[in-house]
């Protein structure tokens, strides 16, 4: 039954999460080859703050809802949902004039708008979902998720197709999308009434449990953004756009990075209070093994054949062609991610956050040093080969860090009681009745 639920599982978990990853690729492919080089640059950048104001919220929110709900009463989810999303609309109102001050900073001032709507109806969305996906409910969600992100992907393309495509357009259509997918998610949850003082307390509670999963995540998008971000600065929003154009192709290991990882968490929780980091570990490799062999297929294909790939996604005559090499250095550094985020994931699911952040601590050192060492002489290449290597030093310290947690649980061990040196006759054993 344990193996059956875990396939079930993690089953769900890929299709969902495979749906989003999906209309994500779609949407990026399109616009790669419908906008300019500049406005795709800008919209990548874009795309890089959604994803660090996300973080905000799914570390003081969404985590600690997830390891919260899976025990809750029946009564107690509803309250608890309730509450949540009053936190949530409270925190997306400030979250999202960050957003319109980095939008004006940026002297993009035509997409301030639709960038701050596209954020708050992102925000409903993945809020919404994420409270489906705290109780394991995946398979609740590809309905809402289909509509979100493959849905704002067809309508691209159809603006595309009549040639009336901009990146405020784009905006304002993945806003649409969005909304309707919160509006679905939504439809499936039971919320009470929030009580204020109910969400004070709660907020205290979610903080002390996610603060150490806001500065893993932090450092993890530190770690990532910081080299679209260089390479911008150094070398022009043209090459960064080259290198979200190979990024598109390797991140179609998301959907089992993204999708294993948001089972994780639980999944360790639950097997840490009977097991300790031990029985979490064994818990979690389950579903790392999963995923794994789709992870190494993706990075072989990338590794073999990457001009055909590219041809494939781009078309013959694109400028993107050139991103090759660098492409082959993405999948070797999106496996080592999958290895590294796993082990992280375990890690905060044993409250080990604060472990799992020395580490990611380390990986950004690395990466900001290699980023201008590396993203000057060789551009897009070395800007590759930073995160390649800044991934293989936090794999590597993960594994580290997850060692010494195990073997520093089992020094603390008591000694076997004298019971246990001295077993029961058989015969006693045998007349006792079987254990449930």
């Amino acid at each position: 039954m344990g193996a059956k639920l875990l396939i079930q599982r993690a089953s769900w978990t890929l299709v969902d999460q495979g749906v989003v990853s999906f209309g994500n690729f779609l949407l990026n492919v399109l616009l790669a080859r419908t906008l300019s080089e500049e406005d795709y640059g800008k919209f990548a950048l874009f795309l890089g703050s959604i994803f660090i104001l996300r973080t905000i919220d799914y570390s003081l929110l969404s985590y600690p809802l997830s390891v919260r709900l899976c025990v809750a009463g029946d009564e107690e989810r509803a309250r608890l949902l309730g509450n949540t999303i009053l936190l949530t609309a409270a925190l997306s109102l400030a979250l999202v004039v960050v957003m319109a001050l980095g939008t004006t900073v940026l002297e993009v001032d035509n997409i301030v708008l639709p960038a701050c709507l596209c954020y708050l109806c992102w925000q409903a969305q993945e809020t919404s979902r994420r409270c489906l996906l705290a109780d394991f409910r995946y398979r609740a969600a590809v309905a809402g998720d289909g509509i979100a992100y493959v849905g704002q992907a067809m309508l691209i393309a159809l603006l595309a197709w009549l040639d009336t495509i901009t990146l405020p357009a784009a905006l304002y259509l993945m806003s649409a999308t969005f909304g309707i997918g919160a509006i679905m998610h939504a439809s499936r949850l039971r919320y009470d009434w929030p009580n204020v003082a109910e969400a004070r307390l709660l907020a205290r509670e979610y903080f002390s449990v996610g603060k150490w999963s806001l500065v893993n995540y932090q450092l993890v998008l530190a770690r990532v953004q910081l080299l679209p971000w260089v390479l911008a600065g150094l070398a022009g929003t043209a090459a960064t756009a080259s290198l979200q154009a190979g990024l598109n192709i390797a991140n179609m290991m998301n959907p089992i990075i993204f999708g294993i990882g948001n089972a994780i968490p639980q999944v360790a929780a639950h097997a840490y209070r009977t097991g300790g980091a031990t029985g979490a570990s064994r818990a979690a490799c389950g579903y790392v093994l999963v995923g794994l062999s789709p992870i190494l297929l993706i990075a072989a294909a990338g590794i073999l054949m990457p001009q055909l790939l590219l041809r494939a996604v781009y078309g013959p005559s694109s400028p993107y062609l050139a991103v090759a090499a660098a492409l082959q250095l993405l999948v070797i550094a999106g496996a080592l991610d999958y290895i590294a985020e796993m082990i992280s994931k375990t890690l905060l699911g044993v409250e080990a956050g604060r472990l799992a952040s020395l580490v990611n601590v380390a990986a950004v050192g690395v990466a900001a040093v290699l980023a201008f060492a590396l993203i000057g002489p060789f551009g897009v290449f070395g800007a590759c080969l930073a995160l390649l290597i800044a991934n293989l030093l936090r794999a590597i310290g993960a594994l580290i860090a997850i060692g010494w947690l195990i073997a520093n649980e089992r020094s603390r061990a008591p000694a076997p009681s004298k019971a246990a040196v001295n077993p029961v006759p058989i015969d006693k054993i045998l007349g006792a009745p079987a254990e449930q």
